[in-house]
């Protein structure tokens, strides 16, 4: 599964496509304190990537592919 959810902690693995959404969203709902582990990530489907910037999650490790760093890092850095 490409995302992993424990206790407030979400881990996003792999390829996390639009029928991730859903889940992911009630997850977001159903927390307070939101913690993401993205180092496992090589793809994320925009309406998955639209959550994470609306929700504002704690990042513990962002993902190793630049390409999605950049997205959660000023300047990809």
């Amino acid at each position: 599964m490409p995302v992993e959810f424990k206790n407030n902690t979400a881990k996003l693995t792999d390829l996390v496509s639009i029928e991730d959404a859903e889940a992911l969203f009630n997850w977001f709902l159903e927390r307070k304190k939101h913690k993401l582990d993205l180092s496992e990530l090589s793809h994320i489907h925009t309406a998955c990537l639209q959550l994470l910037f609306v929700f504002k999650p704690e990042l513990i490790a962002l993902p190793e592919q630049e390409d999605l760093k950049m997205f959660f890092t000023e300047g990809g850095k």
